[in-house]
């Protein structure tokens, strides 16, 4: 009996997945929309303290997928062309991480890489010869900044006490090239088109 009830559990888990969240998930909201407005993003918030975003196809809402379960606050930005995303993970009050996914179908976005150790690495390099010494540390992503090459534009920031702090610290991340930067003329003269006089 007691192997039957597991089996049915189990069952049940894996359709619920399939098809949505399990009934022990409330739905917060439903109005975010990706940029061509094909992919709805829905939050959802488990009692116990668990949350959950999933993306759900405009066109037919019986076509889902789960993004990515936290438990404290996520925001999802996706590039224009929608062939990528980040993830503002804001895992504890101190700290917060940015993760980088790729779109593998329609509504499948596998996370390849977490930029948080990364930006902090090249915070440090522009920074010399001081590094940072935070007992409260963020990195987000303020937008995406450009689709070619897809461009992220980050901000850092991080205190310890009055002799420890920055932020906002600004710096750009070319996703394609897999490097950050702080050229903003250069990046600012490549996405600029003006007809002459």
């Amino acid at each position: 009996m007691k192997r039957l009830l597991g089996t049915l559990c189990l069952g049940f888990l894996a359709t619920a997945q399939a098809d949505g969240p399990t009934p022990f998930y409330d739905k917060v909201t439903a109005q975010d929309y990706s940029p061509q407005s094909d992919i709805l993003i829905e939050h959802y918030f488990e009692r116990n303290g668990t949350d959950q975003i999933w993306l759900v196809s405009s066109a037919n809402p019986s076509k889902r997928h789960l993004l990515f379960t936290h438990e404290r606050h996520a925001e999802v930005l996706f590039s224009d062309d929608e062939k990528w995303l980040v993830i503002n993970n804001h895992v504890l009050s101190n700290q917060s991480n940015l993760l980088l996914y790729r779109q593998k179908e329609p509504l499948k976005y596998e996370q390849v890489e977490d930029l948080t150790k990364a930006a902090w690495q090249f915070f440090d390099e522009q920074n010399k010869p001081g590094r940072h010494v935070f007992d409260h540390s963020y990195v987000d992503a303020l937008q995406w900044a450009n689709d070619e090459p897809p461009t992220l534009l980050l901000y850092l920031q991080g205190h310890m006490d009055s002799h420890n702090h920055t932020g906002p610290w600004c710096c750009l991340y070319d996703v394609a090239a897999k490097k950050f930067s702080v050229n903003f003329a250069a990046h600012n003269q490549r996405v600029t088109k003006l007809a002459p006089e």
